[in-house]
């Protein structure tokens, strides 16, 4: 992209094939400008695909607890 050349390596920080966000920068910063009013705040795909994940791990685990929070139950 020789449009961003004068970044001084800015694009290495964008090269998905070193694990990092997979972007344009011209379109990051576009929906970022558009997303400042909005709530939730939006993620870009690889913050929400670890977001996402890391929230599934936790619901897992809270899982594992129901029995033990049943065992806390009135019962009659």
């Amino acid at each position: 992209m020789p449009e961003y050349d004068h970044v001084h390596g800015f694009l290495n920080m964008l090269d998905p094939a070193k694990g990092l966000a997979p972007g344009d920068p011209a379109k990051m910063a576009a929906r970022m400008i558009e997303s400042v009013e909005k709530e939730p705040a939006p993620l870009g795909s690889q913050a929400l695909r670890a977001t996402i994940e890391r929230l599934e791990e936790r619901i897992a685990d809270y899982r594992t607890q129901t029995e033990l929070a049943a065992s806390t139950d009135v019962t009659e």
